[in-house]
């Protein structure tokens, strides 16, 4: 497939160490990591649950020893749902940042080089062809065939066509994989910018955690 003029000399390489310097490195970045202790400490950290140890100890000290047993109960019952969902979140994050590790095929300097995904800028123009994950998220700007599996975001296993030509069909997004076909993008956002990066940042938020807090109506633990 030949290059169009519009990518075909790609980005300078000094151009691209400048917007590297910008943008930082291509790679979901640790938000946090997750330790028990802290994470204990963490399930405490909320107004409401202090509000129920406090309702807690005021029910044991009036004699209502089994409301006070009660709202314990639901307060460890919580932690320990906390905890677990903090877990689930931890290993999800791990599997996300997994997806995204690869190599790609860049158009720097007017030539098409192997180079590590953590180095992609948004400008870069980058060649993909079937089997190759999607390195960053992306615009098509020609495309013979292309089909991507977008399982790995959406959970529905048909490739999507893409379509350069069509501004619903032209998104590629980091972590997926080129199911058919082959095509030439431009990085649009890299990192913790892009849609993956947005789905990890949610998973290490703990503002706001499940309702489904055993015993208590509809609270945002």
């Amino acid at each position: 497939m030949e290059q169009s003029q519009l990518f075909n000399k790609g980005i300078l390489s000094q151009e691209a160490a400048d917007l590297l310097k910008q943008y930082g490195y291509n790679e979901i970045s640790d938000v946090k990591q997750f330790t028990l202790i802290k994470s204990i400490i963490g399930q405490f950290d909320n107004v409401l649950i202090l509000l129920l140890i406090a309702a807690g100890g005021v029910s044991f000290f009036v004699g209502e020893r089994l409301d006070s047993l009660f709202i314990f109960l639901i307060v460890i019952l919580n932690a320990f749902f906390g905890l677990y969902q903090e877990f689930k979140a931890e290993k999800a994050l791990s599997y996300l940042k997994k997806l995204t590790v690869t190599t790609i095929r860049v158009i720097r300097d007017g030539k098409e080089q192997q180079i590590d995904n953590r180095y992609l800028v948004p400008g870069d123009f980058i060649y993909i062809e079937e089997g190759a994950k999607i390195p960053a998220d992306c615009q098509v700007v020609e495309t013979r065939n292309l089909e991507i599996n977008e399982a790995a975001l959406t959970g529905e296993s048909f490739s999507v066509v893409k379509n350069s030509h069509d501004p619903k069909s032209n998104q590629l997004f980091m972590g997926t994989v080129v199911a058919k076909g082959r095509g030439y993008a431009q990085v649009l956002k890299t990192g913790n910018q892009t849609k993956f990066g947005t789905i990890a940042k949610t998973l290490t938020t703990n503002d706001i955690l499940p309702d489904a807090s055993v015993g208590v109506s509809s609270p945002q633990f």
